[in-house]
């Protein structure tokens, strides 16, 4: 097998975005999983699609590398690929092609069921969930139907690399890769709109919504990497493959990676060591992280919580209920307070028509003070 020297822009490139890339979404996954170990967090499903996803990306980035050195990817126009190591490398890399094809779809597709499954776990919102079971529905029947696409568009499959069979025929792969490739960005436009409106109804500070509103849109990149990688697949030509694949390749090989790194970013605030996962919820500390020299709660009027407790009997109005009246109306509503809620700093997610909600009425009388 021929060993080509790596003396072009376009080898350089490649191998520079696929060792790149590669390693910052290993990274970034495990980075991910440390910040669960920290928070005492046990792995989500979410998890588990996203370690697929990260396996998917490194294998097409070693696809790619292999591609370079053993099949000519970047060297030079086919005919002299041909003339210096003869038609072998050509062959290798029209294979190379259809495994580089499945790996990308498969880490995209397991990028953004990662996501939906994170949205499920934190929004507790029923259309939201309906949207992430049915984009969920489309991505798995776009990545079936990309393999299909990939098996089915040469005749006998063989064709794929050997054009001396006799009456093979293939498709217009270019077109289909580019369909496939546009059907990528409007899942990656679904999968980034969805957790806005609910982000944009919680109540808390604006600061704090428009920070999540920035990390929920990171997925914004993704986009603009799927939209140039559609514009790059025109310029492809299979007479001249080892010369137009090094572009399509590049941005074949950044979309997964990048996505996988933006889909590891929201769940790394453990790193920062600003809140710790307790019993008692986010960033609250239990009892005894309190000082032991402080003496015990009672006499110092401390609560679990944190907060001190003033009795303050100096106001001039004394505040001091004459019979409490309790309300309650209670729906069903899951918890929302939960772990991922915690990573990206989401303290509360309310629900239309949910919740439990308690009425407590004083009744208060002015007393004059004794002088």
């Amino acid at each position: 097998m021929a060993n080509f020297p790596i003396q072009t822009y376009d080898q350089k490139a490649v191998l520079a975005v696929a060792f790149t890339f590669a390693i910052l979404a290993f990274i970034a996954v495990c980075l991910r999983l440390v910040a669960h170990q920290i928070a005492h967090k046990k792995w989500m499903p979410s998890d588990y699609f996203i370690i697929a996803a990260c396996i998917f990306a490194v294998g097409l980035q070693s696809i790619s590398i292999t591609g370079v050195f053993q099949a000519g990817i970047g060297y030079g126009h086919v005919l002299d690929v041909i003339q210096q190591y003869g038609p072998a490398p050509v062959i290798k890399l029209s294979q190379l092609i259809i495994p580089l094809q499945f790996t990308w779809v498969l880490s995209l597709s397991c990028t953004k069921i990662s996501i939906l499954c994170l949205y499920l776990h934190i929004f507790p919102y029923r259309w939201l969930a309906w949207s992430s079971y049915v984009t969920m529905a489309i991505i798995v029947a776009w990545t079936i139907g990309t393999i299909l696409v990939g098996c089915l568009i040469c005749q006998p499959f063989a064709f794929n690399w050997d054009k001396t069979i006799p009456d093979g025929k293939c498709g217009d792969q270019v077109t289909s890769f580019t369909i496939t490739g546009i059907i990528n960005l409007v899942t990656d436009v679904m999968v980034l709109l969805m957790p806005m409106q609910p982000v944009y109804q919680l109540q808390m500070a604006t600061y704090k919504k428009l920070t999540l509103v920035a990390v929920f849109g990171l997925g914004i990149f993704t986009c603009v990497i799927s939209a140039l990688r559609i514009s790059v697949l025109s310029s492809m030509d299979f007479a001249d493959i080892t010369f137009t694949i090094p572009k399509a390749n590049i941005f074949s090989g950044l979309e997964p990676c990048i996505a996988c790194v933006l889909a590891c970013v929201p769940l790394m605030r453990p790193l920062l060591g600003h809140s710790v996962q307790t019993p008692y919820g986010s960033g609250e500390r239990p009892a005894k992280s309190q000082s032991k020299s402080a003496g015990s709660k009672e006499s110092k009027g401390v609560r679990d919580d944190g907060f001190d407790q003033l009795d303050d009997d100096t106001s001039e109005l004394c505040l001091r209920p004459l019979g409490l009246q309790h309300r309650a109306d209670a729906s069903a509503l899951r918890e929302t307070v939960n772990d991922d809620a915690s990573e990206i700093d989401v303290e509360s997610i309310d629900r239309d028509g949910g919740g439990i909600r308690v009425k407590q009425s004083f009744q208060v009388e002015e007393r004059g003070r004794a002088l």
